[in-house]
């Protein structure tokens, strides 16, 4: 794990409960890791101060997604009237991960090969 709950502190975040925060660090991490280059070829990547925060985002994303946080009300209804919101502009997890992964890591680090 290269992710401490100290350091998830330290970064401002506050989401994920200590007790939790293992089990989505290390989700985080091999998330990331599944993006980036240097994992094709075997080598071990150290992290730096950025790829720490940005796990932490993705781990917080991850931890939000596994409970429902950031889901927007999909409709409700009443009696005879009924409204359905159109859900299409919201990101899937990948797309959200992809996007964390662009600010926190430089493109030397990142793999997008055919």
């Amino acid at each position: 794990m290269c992710v401490t709950f100290n350091d998830y502190e330290k970064f401002g975040c506050s989401v994920i409960p200590e007790e939790d925060f293992g089990r989505y660090s290390i989700m985080a991490e091999k998330t990331v890791r599944r993006f980036m280059k240097n994992n094709k070829t075997g080598k071990s990547e150290k992290f730096t101060e950025d790829n720490k925060r940005g796990i932490c985002e993705i781990a917080d994303i991850l931890y939000a997604e596994h409970k429902q946080l950031n889901r927007p009300i999909a409709g409700f209804s009443n009696e005879n009237y009924k409204e359905q919101y159109f859900e299409g502009s919201r990101l899937s997890l990948s797309e959200q991960v992809w996007e964390i992964m662009q600010i926190y890591f430089t493109q030397e680090q990142l793999y997008r090969g055919v």
